[in-house]
């Protein structure tokens, strides 16, 4: 029901008509009564989560802190003037009604620095794409920032869209309902962004941009300078000088109704180069930058750690606590970087990587601790890389950038037959492989700085990754070519050898060690690219909209019971800059022994017996080709897009390629396309970006080329 209010008042040329009648005023009376007898209980949230503005619309635009003036109406644009709105009936006290003509443009300086929440209730009308509920930033003629708050967003969910320099999408996996009330609330603390709906969190991510920080910002509810008006209802919107609790987020939502999603539930987070270990019924991943994160679905995971800090409950104060790893490299390490985490002794063995881009120094360091959620305390260096020429202890002779290894990236593992292991390497001369001693967790003597397994010559690897499969007695090294950054081309690798310390080879039958002998420079990552079986790099399947940039340093989990193969590793996103979040795909044998990936997230999809007819039909087709899509300056710009083909029911394949196709046994595939055979599964998978369970294919050929197909 709409409240009018009697008084006119004028901003600019901006009108709001407004009649007060004895309903107002009891309603307004009433409120006054509830928050004086609720004062006490709210003030602890207050003071907790540093209200510093609070838009009731309780028939008013005025701030009810009394920090800032009152907010003003705006036409259709922020910018713009003469407009109207009105007040009716909210999910707590009243709200503003906004007919997609006109928005509320709030004080200045509502936000000033890089540590805020936003709190507000929503009830579309009509859900229109990028219509923001809140904005704030800036829109100059050489500079936009902003921040929105978008019921649809790309991709069509629910988010904090932030732009354009750099692009950041925190996604809450959901579309908000029409003529409904939902609650939304977003923190960003230094970075570090929770967007929770319903009191229920739905992202966590870092590397949110500093929009406010010095800036003169505008903020407005329902209106931005581009795109159309809200149409709804929104109540109670709140600004805090600082994120909010989840005891705060929980009282805020009181009263909100679980939101229900045809999908999976994804519970995304933020940990580079992440590594996973197995505890009882929890996985667990320790990443640089002391990132970790829990899950015990693989599906939903939960940040137990976000960033390089002295509250870090893995390592507490580890700038201090790691002061000698971290002054190894010239200049100092400012983090740690990749880890491996395994159980050793009843206790947990922590080797990190301490490194810095501007130093040719690095080291592998051992932590230890007692719980695997930490603390570990530091035990001191194991291997130490050096300066070229300078004398390598390891070694016994000076170092060699391309013979003797990059001293990162360790990954820590038991063999078939118990010997303890650890892989490690990044460019330089190559992954190295040497033998731990596992009752002290150190490398036994006398191996230097072990085996060479693959690269060299400065060859662009790094992140190797060693996982046995029992159904073939291989041993599969998972290795990452590239560079991490948006243009820096990470994509996933793979060989196999039938003893852990290889040789490994891979499907067109190179030699991944051979890299010096041969005299390869590994320098022109040309010379790279036709090395190792490309699963997954820069790709967008287009009908969907979603697909990763720079997807690397993966890691993997055996299920012993159920033969499932995991890949987990981060992944960036197109037009979303450095932003970067786990996923996790599962692999899969093919006839030939070879390892393919899933081509979408797993939701918890099981390889099934399929039919011809089940299979029968359009897919978005990618080929991910050989390219180290590298795009140096040029954020994500050699992204390899779906084009379409069709499965003909006379086992044909027909549109963007030609050849022809075979279901063998209950699931396998195999397709024969300009005179190469690719051998694979058919599975059936959510896809994200459309929003339903679609058919899927994954294949490779013994020419190192991977192919997918997605269903729509």
């Amino acid at each position: 029901m709409w409240e009018n209010m009697e008084d006119t008042e004028c901003w600019e040329g901006v009108m709001v008509s407004m009649q007060r009648n004895q309903v107002v005023a009891l309603w307004t009376a009433l409120v006054l009564v509830i928050t004086v007898l609720g004062a006490s209980a709210a003030a602890a949230h207050e003071r907790e989560a540093e209200l510093r503005a609070h838009f009731t619309f309780d028939g008013t635009l005025a701030d009810a802190t009394g920090n800032f003036g009152k907010a003003q109406v705006t036409g259709d644009r922020i910018y713009k003037a003469c407009g109207a709105i009105s007040f009716a009936d909210g999910a707590v006290g009243q709200a503003l009604e906004l007919l997609g003509s006109a928005g509320v443009r709030l004080p200045d300086g509502l936000i000033t620095g890089y540590s805020y929440a936003v709190s507000l209730w929503m009830n579309p009308r009509e859900l229109t794409a990028f219509t923001t509920t809140f904005f704030g930033g800036l829109a100059a003629d050489d500079r936009q920032q902003w921040i929105s708050l978008v019921p649809v967003g790309p991709g069509g969910s629910t988010m904090v869209w932030s732009g354009n320099d750099p692009w950041y999408d925190a996604t809450a996996h959901l579309t908000v309902g029409t003529d409904r009330w939902t609650h939304v609330v977003f923190s960003v603390d230094q970075g570090e962004i929770s967007v929770y709906v319903n009191g229920r969190e739905r992202f966590w991510g870092r590397d949110f941009p500093d929009v406010f920080t010095g800036a003169q910002a505008v903020f407005a509810v329902g209106v931005n300078y581009w795109d159309p008006p809200f149409q709804g209802r929104i109540a109670d919107l709140r600004i805090y000088d600082g994120p909010v609790s989840e005891a705060t987020i929980r009282w805020l939502a009181a009263g909100s109704e679980p939101i229900t999603t045809a999908g999976p539930e994804f519970r995304n987070v933020s940990v580079h180069d992440p590594m996973v270990t197995k505890v009882d019924d929890t996985f667990y991943i320790f990443g640089s930058h002391l990132a970790a994160a829990k899950s015990t679905d693989l599906i939903q995971w939960q940040q137990i750690a976000g960033d390089w800090n002295a509250d870090n409950p893995i390592i507490p104060n580890p700038q201090e606590a790691l002061r000698e790893a971290l002054e190894w490299p010239e200049p100092d390490a400012e983090s740690t970087w990749a880890k491996s985490v395994i159980e050793l002794n009843g206790q947990y063995y922590m080797y990190f990587s301490a490194a810095h881009w501007h130093s040719a120094r690095s080291n592998i360091s051992l932590a230890i601790a007692d719980d695997i959620e930490g603390p570990y305390v530091y035990q001191g260096m194991l291997l130490k890389k050096y300066e070229n020429g300078e004398f390598s202890a390891e070694a016994g002779e000076p170092f060699n950038y391309d013979i003797h290894p990059g001293v990162i990236d360790p990954h820590v593992f038991f063999d078939e037959a118990g010997v303890l292991w650890m892989v490690y390497g990044s460019y330089a001369g190559g992954m190295h492989i040497l033998e731990l001693d596992p009752r002290s967790g150190h490398p036994k003597p006398g191996q230097g700085y072990g085996t060479r397994i693959a690269g060299g010559n400065h060859a662009p690897m790094e992140g190797p990754f060693i996982q046995y499969h029992p159904e073939t007695g291989y041993y599969y090294l998972l290795v990452t070519f590239g560079t991490l950054a948006p243009d820096g081309g990470y994509n996933i690798r793979v060989a196999r050898s039938e003893h852990p310390d290889g040789p490994y080879v891979d499907p067109a039958g190179n030699a991944m060690d051979l890299f010096i002998e041969k005299g390869i420079n590994g320098r022109n990552w040309d010379n790279a690219e036709p090395y190792g079986a490309k699963l997954v790099g820069n790709f967008q399947f287009v009908q969907s909209g979603i697909g990763y940039i720079s997807p690397g340093h993966n890691s993997a989990y055996y299920d012993e019971d159920t033969g499932e193969l995991f890949a987990i590793f981060h992944s960036r996103f197109p037009g979303m800059g450095h932003m970067h979040s786990v996923r996790v795909h599962q692999l899969f044998l093919n006839s030939e022994g070879w390892l393919v990936m899933a081509p979408h997230r797993y939701s918890g999809e099981k390889l099934v017996p399929v039919d011809v007819s089940d299979v029968v039909g359009h897919y978005q087709y990618i080929n991910h080709g050989q390219r180290i899509q590298r795009t140096f300056g040029r954020d994500g710009g050699d992204v390899i897009r779906s084009r379409n083909i069709q499965l003909q029911s006379d086992r044909t394949i027909t549109g963007a390629v030609e050849g022809t196709w075979a279901l063998v046994n209950d699931f396998e595939v195999e397709m024969t396309i300009r005179d190469n055979v690719y051998y694979g599964v058919f599975l059936e998978q959510w896809d994200d970006g459309l929003q339903d369970t679609v058919m899927t294919f994954t294949a490779l050929s013994n020419k190192n080329i991977a192919i997918w197909g997605s269903g729509f």
